[in-house]
């Protein structure tokens, strides 16, 4: 007889990909880089989930561009990381898991001497939580890393990773778009549910565009993961009716996993 809990050891279809079970090490900070680079603490840390058994793990929290780097010790995408995480990929596929990745832009939870810039969100404004000044992102800024998160996806495959995840909560830049605590724009991207998650639904077009596969290329198509925060857990942030909302406009993007966590509180 089989019981419930013999399906988690079964192997489960994420979109593209197969896992051989349905257990995930989530993405959770390591902060094991070195100059914002992989080290080898960090490959042995992945291979070591690997090697316990899981069916992928996820490397934490990897920045599309330098100016959403919150500290030393975290990823963002350059040639220059290339080769570590392949190498990191590489002997976590040896060991019979799957590899994926966790993209973002921290906004304004950073500072000067680490993003090298003014800390940057969707509006201007002073974090309590950094703390820090931050300005207003430009529409054609907007744009500019709407794109890097698509390029960002090339760049994983690229590196031997078989899964994205998007973080799109914990009060990081695309969370500050959405919470109404944090978004006091004007434009197309602010005031209305709707303008807040332009966002969030912009750049999850384009990550599924670079995700899909092309059999004529031979480029393999990559899983896509969304993770979302169901309220800010503040006055005047989003409550729990819109994060559903929030979770419902995701899924109309058909990516292949949702990450649901509980309250952050919007700084």
């Amino acid at each position: 007889m089989t019981s419930n809990n013999d399906k988690l050891f079964e192997p489960y279809r994420l979109g593209p990909i197969t896992l051989r079970n349905r257990f995930i090490r989530s993405a959770a900070f390591e902060n094991m880089c070195t100059s914002n680079t992989p080290s080898q603490m960090l490959e042995d840390y992945h291979v070591s989930v690997a090697k316990g058994g899981v069916g992928m793990t996820t490397v934490a929290y990897c920045a599309v561009d330098l100016s959403g780097v919150s500290f030393d010790g975290q990823l963002y995408i350059r040639k220059e990381a290339l080769s570590g995480l392949k190498k990191l990929t590489d002997a976590v596929h040896a060991q019979g898991a799957k590899a994926s990745i966790q993209l973002g832009h921290c906004g304004n939870m950073t500072h000067f001497y680490t993003c090298h810039c003014m800390p940057v969100s969707a509006s201007n404004g002073f974090n309590l939580y950094s703390p820090t000044i931050h300005r207003r992102l430009k529409v054609s800024e907007i744009h500019t890393l709407i794109k890097r998160f698509g390029e960002a996806v090339d760049f994983c495959r690229e590196a031997g990773f078989d899964c994205v995840e998007i973080h799109a909560g914990h009060a990081y830049l695309i969370s500050q778009f959405i919470s109404p605590r944090t978004n006091h724009r004007h434009d197309q991207y602010g005031g209305s549910f709707e303008n807040r998650v332009r966002f969030l639904n912009e750049i999850l077009d384009e990550v599924m565009l670079h995700a899909a596969g092309d059999e004529a290329t031979g480029k393999r198509a990559m899983a896509v993961v969304v993770k979302t925060n169901m309220w800010d857990d503040c006055w005047r942030g989003s409550d729990i009716e819109e994060g559903i909302k929030i979770a419902q406009e995701i899924a109309k993007h058909k990516v292949h996993g949702i990450v649901l966590s509980g309250g952050t509180v919007s700084a």
